[in-house]
């Protein structure tokens, strides 16, 4: 071996040697230090959960305006309206318990929150909507409002065309049947949205009526293209609101925080397009007969 290779091998060795004996106190020094910020800093088990309440039930229960039933056994697949179901389950993932939907009318929800028959109750509500005392909203960023789906070749051009017109609205849309009625409209209710638009294409009626924003993603497919004249009825979207008990004054803080995280990940847009999708799809399933006038 030369005498360049014996000092190589005999460096390495005292490097390691060094090493070995410093390595204990700084081993012991940072895990010293590390306790010592393990025994300060909280425990999560220190701070008390938020929906405690829900946490202990076993159930995040949330009021709507319409629960769809649970489909028969081999009944088809359909999607509901509005998007109340996706944003509570969204919500429910999030604080890792299951979700519930209780239907009930915002009234009555503001008791059942005092009451604690439920955690939160979710509302397209105007701006006129009642204050409940003992209620503190939460209002998201979503804005609700009918929008037609009419065949391009309509005559129907305003609000005053549709009286003695029948209209085809899902059962739970109850924005979209006020204003219709209003308009001396005709109204046809089905069960489900995919349902009214079936109507729709067949010629079953003159207009559906469903939310602007998912009008909007549901115009891009190309079957749907001849139908995408439209008219707007409401003078005034409603807000989509949470509501909860005046007294979570934390869990209110926490649900505006996920909601301004939801705005900026642009969840509502997600929801939406993932509703076009679906009803489109059960549209396209559903449909027993070619478009009218094809």
């Amino acid at each position: 071996m030369t005498t360049l290779s014996i000092r190589t091998v005999l460096s390495a060795l005292l490097i390691s040697v060094c090493a070995a004996t410093l390595l204990p106190a700084h081993v012991s020094a940072a895990t010293g230090s590390a306790a010592s910020t393990a025994s300060t800093a909280p425990k999560a088990a220190d701070s008390p959960a938020l929906f405690s309440q829900a946490i202990a039930r076993g159930s995040l229960r949330v009021a709507v305006v319409h629960v769809t039933p649970a489909a028969a056994p081999g009944a088809k697949v359909r999607t509901e309206d509005r998007l109340d179901a996706p944003a509570v389950k969204a919500l429910a993932t999030a604080l890792k318990v299951p979700s519930q939907l209780v239907e009930l009318a915002p009234a009555e929800a503001a008791k059942a929150l005092v009451d604690g028959r439920v955690d939160l109750a979710l509302y397209s509500l105007p701006a006129d909507a009642a204050n409940w005392p003992d209620v503190t909203p939460v209002p998201t960023s979503y804005r609700t409002y009918p929008k037609a789906v009419i065949r391009s070749d309509t005559n129907i051009r305003s609000r005053a065309d549709l009286a003695g017109r029948s209209v085809c609205v899902a059962r739970s849309a109850t924005q979209a049947a006020t204003e219709a009625t209003r308009a001396g409209a005709t109204l046809l209710s089905f069960p489900y949205p995919s349902d009214a638009l079936v109507a729709v294409r067949e010629g079953k009626c003159d207009l559906g009526l469903i939310d602007q924003t998912v009008w909007q993603p549901l115009m891009h497919y190309p079957e749907w293209k001849k139908f995408s004249a439209t008219l707007e009825l409401a003078d005034a979207p409603r807000t989509l609101t949470w509501l909860l008990p005046a007294t979570q004054v934390r869990e209110a803080q926490w649900l505006q925080s996920r909601m301004q995280q939801w705005d900026r990940a642009g969840q509502w847009v997600a929801f939406s397009k993932k509703w076009a999708t679906d009803v489109a799809f059960d549209v396209y399933l559903d449909q027993e007969v070619p478009d009218c006038h094809s």
